[in-house]
């Protein structure tokens, strides 16, 4: 049996294999974005690492086998787990409905059945569906900030909490890949299209709050469902753990979620973590030696025992469900959104006469950031080969609305990749101890305080921050940092 840390020696077809398994381009909230709110709304309602880590590969399995040719059945049903090719209220209505009658029953099965993986893998996939709904469709563009005077926020309403009435306007979601009968808009990719899948569109950031309010409201559904079928099984999910060769599978297969995700560049793809710009011919790689290793409990999942096809059912908007779908309870959480955005990037402009450029001998940086807020850290969008770099970095946490102040600290790497695997990290810090910035961001009146000082609120008013040490790979970085409410 291959274990996940041997690279095996593989013909040249399954290497093509391994290959056309992989989604062709951008057709979901970025796997970051995922992966982020999904460990958000899990960490809020207690899971434990473990337990979030499995919905976390669960979730981005629904994207890397929505699109499998060597199992087509399998890719065009997960395909329904997207909210693509809606183009009416009535067929957003429709699965919402279904998407939520059947989450029920199988989550509730699980719960009878003792299954924790099972319902693990339910939660994966229903999220996925759940958080692209909010990126898919015109949601954000019907649901605007209100005019209030001095209102600073997001709005948070979710479908749940504000169903269509007869005069709200058409709901729709894109019409992928192509713009099909009944077809409103294009999904797009990441310069065109409807879309709101990363950071590099202009609504992105609205969107990714939705999405985490009904990640909130979708967990907290789940939680009550689980608990009338089997009460306290919900606690054995959030409390699950993995040891042995399963945890060597898990950490493997973390790793695939991020590196084939950034490292995707086939049938057009450049990059979909955070964005495009990160492609390399490190996938081919990596993604042979992970399809060609055995396959893991959390993979199986998928391509052994179908756990997504409880969900699929009858998952296309074109009928309604068969009955009425269960309720999904009002949830109140007071919240603040804290966002820092990072708007400039470059290697430090330097002429000693040891100095060498970060990427040496000769190259120019992959740069990328390690943003840790209030606990979190968010790993941004590698751009490849750029000395400089406008990036469209955005990192979005949330705190409880009580909170006073958060901890922040930005590190800048530039990535070697998976031959090398030592990234060099990088000195953006004036200090003389310390590569890293630290600093603390007062919610109320915005002031940072630490390697960071004053108001940094805007993009009128960046913190430009370059490191000193000589022969550091010395840095410069431009962001500002602020915090909004939600409404």
């Amino acid at each position: 049996m291959l274990r996940r840390n041997a690279f095996p020696a593989l013909v040249t077809a399954l290497a093509a294999a391994a290959l056309l398994a992989l989604p062709p381009g951008a057709r979901a909230f970025d796997t970051g974005h995922h992966y982020d709110l999904t460990r958000e709304a899990l960490a809020e309602e207690g899971f434990g690492n473990t337990a979030i880590q499995i919905v976390q590969v669960e979730n981005w399995l629904t994207d890397y086998y929505s699109s499998q040719p060597l199992q087509p059945a399998m890719g065009d049903e997960l395909a329904r787990m997207h909210f693509d090719n809606l183009f009416t209220t009535g067929q957003v209505r429709n699965y919402w409905g279904r998407l939520a009658i059947n989450t029920r029953a199988a989550v509730q099965q699980a719960a009878r059945d003792r299954d924790v993986l099972a319902l693990l893998t339910l939660l994966g996939c229903s999220l996925h569906a759940v958080q692209d709904f909010y990126t898919h469709s015109n949601w954000v563009e019907t649901h605007q900030p209100p005019p209030v005077a001095g209102w600073h926020g997001f709005r948070t309403e979710t479908w749940f909490d504000d169903p269509p009435g007869p005069r709200t306007p058409n709901l729709y979601t894109g019409s992928y890949p192509d713009l099909g009968p009944g077809g409103v808009e294009l999904h797009g990719d990441y310069d065109s299209g409807m879309n709101h899948d990363s950071y590099v569109q202009p609504r992105w950031a609205p969107a990714y709050v939705f999405g985490y309010a009904a990640s909130r409201r979708w967990v907290n559904a789940v939680h009550g469902w689980v608990e009338e079928a089997r009460p306290g099984f919900w606690r054995s999910a959030r409390t699950y753990v993995v040891s042995g060769g399963d945890r060597e599978d898990l950490d493997y297969d973390l790793r695939a979620v991020y590196r084939l995700s950034e490292w995707i560049n086939v049938a057009g793809g450049n990059g979909h973590w955070k964005g495009n710009g990160s492609g390399s011919v490190e996938f081919e790689t990596f993604a042979l030696a992970w399809s060609a290793a055995h396959d893991s409990r959390f993979v199986k999942q998928f391509k052994e025992r179908h756990i997504y096809r409880q969900l699929t059912d009858g998952l296309t908007g074109d009928q309604a469900p068969p009955s009425d779908p269960p309720a999904i309870p009002r949830l109140t959480f007071r919240r603040k959104a804290v966002m820092l955005r990072t708007t400039h990037v470059e290697e430090k402009d330097d002429v000693a006469l040891l100095e060498q450029v970060i990427d040496s001998p000769g190259g120019r940086a992959d740069f990328y950031a390690k943003v840790t807020i209030a606990g979190q850290t968010f790993v941004e969008a590698m751009q490849g080969d750029r000395s400089s770099i406008n990036p469209h970095w955005t990192t979005i946490t949330f705190v409880p609305a009580a909170t006073r102040e958060v901890s922040i600290r930005y590190a800048l790497w530039d990535e070697d990749g998976g031959t090398r695997g030592d990234d060099d990290h990088c000195d953006i810090n004036p200090a003389k101890h310390n590569r890293d910035l630290e600093f603390t961001f007062a919610l109320d009146s915005h002031r940072c305080s630490g390697d960071v000082t004053g108001i940094h609120d805007g993009a009128a008013q960046v913190f430009r921050s370059a490191g000193r040490k000589p022969q550091d790979d010395r840095a410069v970085v431009e962001f500002f940092v602020t915090a909004f409410d939600l409404r």
